[in-house]
């Protein structure tokens, strides 16, 4: 009689092994190169903006195609993955914005920057999904949130190191070399990912012609484990078929997905607001240009270290709580930043605690957003999570061009700034209540009887 292998089971009873750690490993290095490439222009704005005469606020237009670009790549990768497998999406998005962040050198107008940015957003915005939904896959239920948080911490480190390169090679070599590294490391680990990234093994196991694949990498997950030959490969969750963009809102998701949305969209609102012009700003109130961009690595640091803080308290108290406190956190600290100027004793601890809140918060979303929606529609659940959550960051990076080129007052535009925090800690706030009353649905809940069998979703 042909054995029935539960892949979720499989993963989840097993210690983490090399394969597993060298998959979120992976994932980490693209994430953490994709943050390089996103934060780059941000870092770069001051002495860029000086270089071709742009004024104040010019550059909001380039920021905001980047995010566009990262939208759309968000949205359409995230849900081409569920059909056509992770792996590939991430190798297609890293030489996307490997090749725009080369291609960003040779630009010479604010309509060059536009262009070539939106490209290159295209690639980072199509590497998150997969990279999430791939640690997700590989990780067992009893540390996939704090991996996940770890593997998407590279973000804030790929941008503070960025920071760190301006900081010491803009002076000497220009603007320029700091795109040039952007897209000459992810060239590099292409053909790495192509020899050791693997595939969703879920998603292998939907088409029963790849058991042979699942079988492999099962084995190189636990080298002991014996598989017998005609093993068959299932997975105890929900599986589904034809279009899955509305199956979102289906099987008690509905609300769960809006509120998610609306979280995202004001958490990364603030996100690429501070990102995108906090330099700038910083620069603007009397700091000099390397003290402005330490105050922006600061940010990255914050978000960094503040990432593992939180997945452990996840782990321990459970996201509502942990999200809730750090958003509040989160507002406090914007507001600060408002009113120190330029006093660094003051500024830079509320930068840190800025990037703990709002980059740590929003990792923590995404590991939120990967155990609520099931394996087959996990990349088109995260992908549309983070696409709405780019019109945000489109709106941010915008009204912070429009309120600098208005004149406002650095204090008035941060505290502006700070009430998405409010807002995100209102959502989860709604979505403890939806959990509480039973109407939140997990991937994590094992579901007999809706037993997914070996079939394309």
């Amino acid at each position: 009689m042909t054995q029935g292998i539960n892949l979720t089971r499989y993963v989840d009873e097993r210690p983490l092994s090399a394969f597993q750690i060298r998959v979120v490993c992976l994932c980490a290095l693209v994430v953490g190169l994709d943050g390089f490439d996103a934060q780059a222009l941000g870092f770069v704005a001051p002495a860029l903006s000086k270089d071709l005469h742009l004024a104040p606020g010019a550059l909001g237009p380039v920021f905001g195609a980047s995010l566009f670009g990262v939208m759309i790549g968000s949205l359409v990768f995230g849900a081409l993955a569920d059909y056509l497998g992770r792996k590939w999406l991430v190798i297609a998005g890293v030489l996307v914005f490997a090749l725009g962040s080369l291609a960003t050198t040779q630009a010479t107008s604010v309509s060059d920057l536009v262009m070539i940015r939106f490209v290159t957003g295209i690639g980072l915005g199509g590497v998150l999904p997969n990279t999430i939904a791939l640690t997700g896959e590989y990780s067992p239920q009893r540390r996939r949130t704090l991996l996940i948080m770890l593997m998407f911490m590279t973000v804030s480190l790929g941008s503070a190191i960025g920071g760190a390169v301006a900081a010491r090679l803009i002076t000497a070599y220009g603007w320029q070399v700091i795109f040039l590294i952007g897209g000459a490391l992810p060239l590099i680990l292409c053909p790495i990912l192509i020899i050791w990234l693997p595939e969703s093994l879920s998603l292998l196991a939907l088409d029963t012609s790849k058991s042979d694949r699942v079988r492999t990498l099962l084995m190189r997950i636990d080298p002991s484990a014996m598989l017998p030959a005609d093993a068959r490969f299932t997975i105890v969750e929900e599986s589904g078929k034809g279009f899955l963009l509305p199956q979102l809102f289906t099987k008690r998701r509905l609300l769960p997905t809006l509120l998610l949305w609306i979280m995202f969209f004001m958490n990364m609102m603030d996100i690429y607001f501070l990102n995108s012009w906090l330099p700038t700003l910083t620069h603007g109130v009397g700091l000099d240009v390397q003290a402005a961009i330490a105050v922006g690595i600061a940010f990255q640091l914050g978000g960094m270290l503040g990432t593992i803080g939180l997945g452990l308290l996840i782990e321990r108290f459970g996201f509502d709580r942990v999200l809730f406190a750090t958003y509040v956190a989160g507002f406090l600290s914007i507001v600060t930043i408002g009113i120190a100027g330029a006093s660094l004793p003051i500024l830079v601890p509320a930068v840190f605690i800025a990037g703990v809140a709002v980059i740590g918060g929003q990792i923590g979303c995404n590991a939120y957003a990967a155990r609520i929606y099931p394996t087959y529609i996990r990349g088109t659940g995260i992908g549309w999570a983070l696409g709405i959550g780019r019109f945000g960051s489109i709106l941010g990076v915008t009204l912070g061009g429009l309120m600098l080129a208005a004149h406002w007052d650095v204090a008035a535009l941060f505290q502006a700034s700070a009430v998405p925090q409010l807002c995100s800690a209102l959502v989860i706030l709604g979505l403890a209540l939806l959990g509480m009353r039973g109407r939140l649905p997990s991937s994590d809940d094992a579901q007999p009887g809706v037993l997914s069998t070996p079939e394309r979703a």
